[in-house]
């Protein structure tokens, strides 16, 4: 990379570019430190057809590889731009991601705050959202304690977690412990509940009734949710590739689907 990991003007000149080669719409949901808070959407974001995927990264500041990642995988113009409603959040935290600080400028870790409206930007972020549905969901983190990639998913389609890890894997290992957070992993996996009453619980119990964005949006939007980690301290461009690569996987598990659905339809 020839920029620092936190260029936020970098990031953001080159979204607006490529939203107006692709003629995207911009909405800015707040603007924080000065920096805004952008939305980025394709002209098929407002349709109701089934199949939309929601992306987003920066939520915590210090975890820089995700935007790159998000940004890279976009330049590369992937074929499902062309096919499905797509709505993409490539920096929730733009204060955060300039100081590397995991909580916003007013030390407010967003990732617990997505059910708060108190929060003006979670607010807009819910007014936004209203009506939408997407078949996927994809919010990506890094992890400074983690040694490998891991994933939690919440999935009411099957179970291809699995297999999103091990198309990354050959860049960065799965991660070994066997539990992160005091939570179980298998394998660098945990396939949460897909019950809403106990999401719910476990909102509650573990996170102090504070909402990360993938519950959220499982409960409210989503069919399918999935938080994709990196380890923070492994190699930066490594964790950028292994952040595309993702994607990458993610969004042609999309298109499958997708298609495979059409042909059942005929």
């Amino acid at each position: 990379m020839e920029h620092s990991g936190h260029d936020i003007e970098q990031l953001l000149s080159r979204w607006e570019k490529l939203a107006r080669a692709n003629d995207w719409e911009t909405i800015v949901l707040a603007e924080a430190g000065g920096y805004p808070v952008c939305v980025f959407q394709n002209r098929k974001s407002g349709c109701r057809e089934n199949g939309g995927l929601y992306v987003s990264s920066g939520v915590h500041g210090d975890e820089c590889a995700p935007p790159w990642g998000l940004l890279r995988w976009a330049e590369s113009n992937p074929p499902l731009f062309d096919e499905v409603p797509l709505v993409v959040i490539p920096c929730f935290n733009p204060v955060g991601f300039v100081e590397n600080t995991r909580s916003d400028g007013d030390r407010v870790d967003l990732n617990r705050h997505f059910q708060n409206r108190g929060l003006p930007l979670m607010s807009a972020w819910q007014d936004f959202l209203k009506g939408r549905e997407f078949s996927m969901a994809l919010n990506l983190h890094e992890d400074y304690d983690a040694t490998g990639i891991y994933l939690y998913e919440i999935a009411s389609e099957g179970s291809p977690g699995g297999s999103f890890l091990s198309s990354c894997q050959d860049l960065i290992p799965r991660e070994t412990a066997p539990s992160v957070d005091g939570v179980e992993f298998r394998d660098g996996l945990l396939s949460h509940d897909v019950d809403e009453s106990r999401l719910r619980e476990m909102v509650e119990e573990n996170l102090d009734g504070g909402m990360p964005e993938a519950v959220y949006l499982y409960l409210n939007h989503a069919l399918n949710s999935f938080t994709f980690e990196t380890p923070s301290e492994m190699d930066l461009r490594r964790r950028i590739e292994t952040h595309q690569r993702f994607l990458e996987v993610a969004a042609a598990h999309l298109l499958e689907g997708k298609n495979r659905s059409l042909d059942e339809s005929r």
